[in-house]
């Protein structure tokens, strides 16, 4: 039997031509659409995508299940609809996150609060982690994920409250045949003759790495930049760049992707922290509150 999630991840793959690309735009972890669209194509008992070093492509077959797809989608909002009162009982929960924790931490915890009721529709604001902290504050979010942002405790902000903390650990990522990869650690100094992979400016890590690559004495220019983690692994990936990440936004796609993580230890690095905040005061909701537990559980350290 198939489910209106994997059928709404197929017609996102069709869309956009690529699984990673399709997991981003609905939120969730390029594991979970890849898993979804193999689930597909065993209950079909058949290739529904061409796979290709650029993307994928709808076989014959895929575009059948597209257009089946399109129906009982269509089909379930009628049928939603004419339930009325039920319709209006589902909640909606808004969480504002950055493009890195929406697609590992975010994601995760939204596909577990989605197993668990039917009660609950949350949407997702992707946002750097000032602009973040702001959209709470405006009460335009009722949850925030982000980085912990310098000089400012959350905790003495009116209105956002802090309801988890884990330590961020900062990691090199790099291709697993890069000179060096068998490290047990890296610091600063040990990348500065190699180009470094970013994300956008404004990001945490980025601002960071900057800051101690200047510290060296050495003028920072990023080689590529890449709009979320996934892409900046394809970006890393059989080059000499090195791409800095928290622990828990590195996709885990990594060896797949033929690369490796090294744990920066470098005392130039001041530590920093992801963040579960809540509006507060928070409104009395059982959405948010399932939420905000999923986040907390799977935020903390994977073992």
């Amino acid at each position: 039997m198939t489910d209106l999630r994997s059928l709404t991840t197929l017609l996102a793959v069709v869309e956009y031509g690529s699984i990673h690309l399709a997991a981003r735009a609905l939120f969730v972890s390029h594991s979970t659409a890849s898993r979804q669209v193999r689930t597909l194509e065993d209950h079909y008992g058949t290739t529904l995508f061409e796979r290709s070093a650029t993307g994928v492509v709808p076989t014959g077959q895929g575009m059948a299940v597209a257009d089946f797809a399109r129906r009982m989608i269509a089909e379930s909002e009628l049928l939603s609809d004419s339930f009325g009162g039920y319709s209006r009982s589902v909640e909606t929960i808004t969480v504002v996150t950055s493009t890195g924790l929406g697609q590992t931490v975010v994601a995760d915890a939204i596909n577990e609060v989605m197993t668990i009721t039917d009660r609950v529709q949350i949407s997702v604001l992707d946002r750097n982690s000032l602009e973040a902290l702001q959209v709470l504050k405006r009460r335009q979010a009722d949850l925030c994920v982000n980085f912990s942002v310098s000089s400012h405790n959350h905790v003495e902000i009116p209105g956002v409250r802090r309801v988890d903390q884990i330590q961020a650990r900062n990691f090199a990522v790099l291709d697993s045949t890069h000179p060096l990869a068998g490290r047990s650690s890296l610091r600063i100094r040990d990348l500065v003759d190699y180009p470094i992979a970013t994300l956008p400016a404004g990001n945490t890590a980025r601002m960071r790495i900057e800051q101690a690559v200047r510290a060296q004495g050495q003028v920072f220019s990023p080689a590529g930049e890449a709009t979320c983690p996934v892409l900046t692994l394809r970006a890393v990936a059989g080059t000499t760049m090195i791409a800095m990440m928290a622990q828990r936004t590195i996709p885990d796609t990594l060896a797949e992707a033929g690369c490796t993580a090294v744990e920066l230890d470098d005392p130039s690095l001041d530590a920093r922290f992801i963040q579960v905040l809540v509006a507060d005061p928070q409104r009395e909701s059982e959405g948010i509150e399932l939420m905000a537990e999923a986040l907390c559980r799977h935020l903390a350290p994977r073992r």
